[in-house]
């Protein structure tokens, strides 16, 4: 059974179709990067297979689950970092790490270690609405990326990064690929993270124009499209 199953996957905002018959498979551990330009779809996507919207027609499938309906039977296995999704402006990153910790049973130490690597941990305990965009987005990958869930889900993780935390980024995402099934959507691509993925999904106007399994190959297409 595939981890990410997508099939006939249609999603529709009025007269705008954002995706368009999407359909695909993800199997076991690795990194698959989804590329596209802006409105392409890659948001859109990413939130169905997270759970956070429903499409208006065909399937996604996460770990054999419904990731719309079975979202409490996913929660822990299945963790993203969307657009869509904020924390409250009066709460701290510091809090929602703490409650993150204290429900799932995460090492503390674990999680400080990779706040001081993110660069969060200098503002952490501020509440939430003084963050600028980049704190914010920080503290959101901060919260994706503790624990260890069965597959990751990451929209833009990058950005809002300088280059050296997306180096550091892109090393804990290469590194978990090995026994995680990672799926970024992105358009800042660090070649060691293009060098490292097993596939590249290419969207336009939400349909899937190329699946691509090459890593050079992946660069050349991405090189391409800029």
């Amino acid at each position: 059974m595939p981890v990410v199953e997508v099939r006939g996957l249609t999603k529709r905002y009025l007269f705008t179709v954002a995706l368009d018959n999407v359909s695909f498979d993800i199997e076991g551990s690795g990194l698959t990067i989804v590329v596209g330009p802006n409105g392409s779809g890659k948001s859109t996507l990413l939130s169905i297979l997270a759970g956070a919207e429903r499409p208006s027609s065909g399937y996604a499938r996460i770990l054999g689950l419904d990731p719309w309906r079975d979202s409490r039977r996913l929660s822990g296995r299945l963790k993203a970092l969307l657009d869509r999704v904020n924390i409250p402006p009066w709460s701290s990153c510091l809090d929602m790490a703490r409650l993150q910790a204290n429900i799932w049973g995460y090492n503390w130490g674990d999680v400080r270690e990779l706040a001081e690597a993110i660069g969060v941990r200098g503002y952490w305990s501020r509440p939430y609405g003084t963050y600028s965009t980049g704190m914010r987005r920080r503290c959101l990958l901060l919260l994706a990326l503790t624990g260890n869930p069965e597959v990751l889900m990451l929209d833009e993780p990058f950005q809002g990064l300088d280059s050296s935390t997306v180096e550091t980024v892109t090393r804990m995402l290469v590194e978990r690929a090995s026994k995680t099934t990672v799926v970024v959507a992105t358009h800042i691509m660090p070649r060691a993270l293009v060098e490292n993925s097993k596939t590249l999904i290419r969207i336009e106007l939400g349909k899937i124009v190329e699946i691509q399994d090459n890593p050079q190959k992946m660069i050349r297409t991405i090189e391409a499209c800029r």
